[in-house]
């Protein structure tokens, strides 16, 4: 199978050819395309090259079974750990550790094959750090998804990208798993791309093909984050342990996971590249946040700010906060408006907003059990703390309920048990917020 096209001297094509037990220079007058499974007939010459007397091109059926039977042989050569690197205890990782190194390998075959391989990692810390890890072990393009659905509008966008390259394989990072991701995906694949999703956000009713996912070992798997999951990966494929470890970290802070030991200035890496992320267009890729994360005084001056900012916002949210508790005295609820205090698109969001006053509540409140509640026109944020899950709550569980009870005031939602968001149609706000008020209620009830 050609892997790349080298060079061209004297009338002779020079190719990289992989057989699976090996690489080998071809040289021929042929123009063979890159990924072209070929049967080839020459002489080795003094400098190991294979000199074609004639090369034939593969297709159809044949082309398949001895690319595949090249793709296996990689495989089975492919060396991976037995058990995570980053959890080496942990039983879910372990559990899904059979996934992980299976993307591992495809990954390894791709490079192998130098197929082209496009990284889609959602735009924030988590999928930042992840993306750090693998694109450090991984030949491929890199570049950033904003949105957490992978809509038919992106696969065909990406489709420009690389369908027509050499067998093309995409990574999408901390997005993909939902059921709203499910068309642009069929999409992908009617496009000839191959691709995986690692992902840690709650499955849809219809994983797409290709999941790596906590959520298929056990429920409320989501501290398990796609981040670390990459790192994980990227630590098995080679990545140095130690820098893996850090990312993981960041990974975790940024989406308030506690399966790793974070401090204070993984928090604060976490917060300076959600800062950055929520600043950067569409389709950026990771050479930005790797120059400010280097340079030591550009750093803290984007910390600074980035502290400032939503520390004010929250400030200014706190003053409007109404709390109120359930009729069974057992869960207070917290609600603030937040319209007019963040802008969409820009820092802080709603999310980290919400995020910040919850944090400062929970140290004030660290017994009780409660959930937080702020909305602007187009969505409402939902936290809870420890105690209000394990009275049976859960955020996603409450945003899916509501997406079935309002269909026509909410436009999508979802997240994980501790933390989830609704996308509410504007001017249906209030009556969101009030329906879920409700609801709260019922469940206690019930």
């Amino acid at each position: 199978m050609t892997r790349s096209y080298y060079s061209r001297i004297k009338g002779e094509n020079e190719y990289g050819v992989e057989t699976g037990a090996s690489e080998r220079r071809l040289v021929s007058p042929q123009s063979i395309a890159p990924g072209s499974v070929i049967m080839a007939d020459g002489e080795f010459n003094a400098e190991s090259k294979l000199v074609s007397k004639k090369v034939e091109i593969l297709s159809g059926a044949a082309a398949d079974k001895s690319r595949d039977a090249i793709m296996e042989k990689i495989r089975l050569a492919v060396s991976v750990p037995g058990k995570p690197q980053l959890l080496p205890d942990d039983q879910l990782v372990r559990s899904l550790w059979p996934d992980l190194m299976g993307a591992a390998s495809k990954m390894i075959v791709a490079e192998r094959l130098r197929r082209s391989v496009m990284l889609r990692f959602h735009g924030d810390a988590d999928g930042i750090c992840g993306a750090f890890a693998l694109t450090s072990v991984l030949h491929c393009k890199a570049l950033q998804q904003n949105s957490a659905v992978y809509s038919v509008r992106d696969a065909l966008r990406d489709i420009s990208f690389i369908g027509q390259e050499n067998r093309p394989f995409m990574i999408l990072l901390d997005f993909g798993s939902s059921d709203a991701c499910n068309e642009g995906l069929d999409i992908l694949r009617a496009g000839g791309i191959e691709y995986i999703v690692i992902d840690h956000h709650p499955l849809g009713k219809s994983p797409p093909q290709g999941t790596i996912s906590p959520f298929k070992i056990e429920d409320k798997a989501s501290r398990y984050t796609a981040g670390y999951l990459g790192c994980e990966v990227a630590a098995a494929l080679g990545f140095d342990k130690e820098m893996a470890h850090s990312l993981a970290r960041i990974a975790c802070a940024g989406d308030k996971s506690d399966i790793l030991p974070v401090d204070a200035q993984d928090v604060k890496k976490a917060m300076v590249l959600d800062f950055l992320a929520s600043h950067v267009s569409f389709g950026n890729n990771l050479d930005f946040y790797k120059n400010v994360m280097v340079k030591d005084e550009l750093f803290h001056s984007i910390a600074g700010q980035a502290e400032e900012s939503i520390e004010e916002a929250a400030q200014k949210a706190m003053a409007q906060m109404k709390a109120s508790k359930t009729a069974d005295g057992k869960l207070e609820i917290i609600l603030f408006p937040l319209g007019k205090i963040v802008k969409r698109g820009e820092w802080p969001s709603s999310s980290k907003v919400t995020t910040r006053i919850f944090d400062k509540l929970r140290n004030e409140r660290p017994e009780s059990a409660f959930i937080c509640l702020g909305y602007t026109e187009r969505s409402v944020i939902i936290r809870l703390n420890d105690e209000a899950v394990s009275s049976g709550l859960g955020a996603n569980a409450l945003a899916e309920a509501m997406k079935m009870s309002m269909p026509d005031f909410v436009e999508g939602g979802g997240g994980h048990v501790k933390a989830g968001a609704i996308r509410v149609k504007i001017g249906f706000a209030k009556d969101v917020v009030n329906e879920l008020l409700r609801r709260i209620e019922a469940e206690r009830k019930g």
